[in-house]
């Protein structure tokens, strides 16, 4: 069962202690395909270098990437983290929770979990994103379309339906409801109205103001290129 409990103040505390280089606690274990990442860079000889340069060093032996934890009691109450991986030493490296969302995924919600609706990743338009790895293609602040604003776009992934792959998801992003220059407008697909604009057709959603948070990351820590969900 995934918690609802807010973190809110233990998560803008590893945002400080990350943003000053100091130690914080360790959190989950990274993905098989993350911990690659971390694997090549260890891999990479080692270059002696000035105090000065450092932080640049530092900076090229770590990276972020979101994970998307489904929530089969309420879909629409879902987790979508920020996680800051660092590479501490030639063999070791430590994973951080930055920050913490609910969003939702598919048409499921705690009313229907039941009947698990929302819950067949293999139903266009209906059911939550495929579980798996995605490639992150493309961030935009201010995308005019169908969805609005501030997005992730992902690769598109094919369900697994009895071990075989099945329907291919595309048109698949991380969005919230508003216009594209990110303010709320009139219409029921740019206004955020409440819990029920975490529903989605299969994207992850998030509200407006979480986004903005998502987005304001980019600024201080490297940006996501990979997506992980279970």
């Amino acid at each position: 069962m995934i918690t609802t409990r807010s973190t809110r103040p233990a998560h803008r505390s590893l945002k400080a202690l990350a943003t000053a280089g100091a130690a914080a606690v360790v959190v989950g274990l990274v993905p098989a395909a993350a911990g690659a990442q971390a694997s090549a860079a260890a891999a990479q000889p080692a270059a002696v270098v000035s105090t000065a340069k450092a932080p640049a060093a530092a900076a090229a032996r770590s990276y972020t990437y979101l994970q998307f934890k489904k929530n089969k009691k309420d879909p629409s109450n879902s987790r979508l983290s920020l996680i800051h991986v660092r590479q501490i030493s030639p063999d070791k490296t430590r994973s951080y929770v930055l920050d913490s969302w609910r969003a939702g995924s598919g048409l499921g919600d705690a009313k229907n979990a039941k009947r698990k609706v929302g819950q067949n990743p293999c139903q266009t338009n209906v059911g939550w994103l495929p579980s798996g790895d995605y490639k992150i293609e493309y961030f935009k602040n201010n995308f005019a379309g169908t969805i609005n604003g501030i997005v992730w776009k992902l690769q598109d992934k094919r369900c697994k339906a009895n071990g075989k792959k099945g329907t291919k998801r595309d048109a698949l992003f991380i969005h919230s409801e508003m216009k594209s220059n990110g303010r709320q407008g009139s219409s029921e697909r740019t206004r955020w109205d409440g819990n029920g604009d975490y529903k989605s057709a299969g994207c992850i959603k998030l509200k407006p103001s979480d986004i903005r948070e998502l987005k304001g990351y980019r600024s201080n820590f490297p940006k996501p290129t990979r997506l992980y969900v279970s």
